[in-house]
């Protein structure tokens, strides 16, 4: 099956909800942070060729402060 710009458009959305299903929320970003902070992890780069930065949200990062997570 060919590769198709409606196949591209997923890759974001699917990184997202695949950490949704873990029960984190992220931002999904193709600019590589300004600052490597300690969430921060390498790129993904999709089968399309794009790479795709994420983070934890500031929600995120919040809720896990709130209830202790380390």
């Amino acid at each position: 099956m060919a590769d198709t710009a409606r196949d591209h458009s997923r890759c974001a959305a699917s990184l997202k909800g695949e950490m949704a299903d873990m029960g984190v929320d992220i931002a999904v970003s193709t600019s590589r942070p300004l600052v490597a902070g300690p969430y921060t992890t390498d790129g993904f780069t999709c089968p399309h060729g794009t790479t795709y930065w994420i983070e934890p949200t500031g929600e995120q990062i919040a809720a896990w402060a709130r209830d202790g997570v380390e």
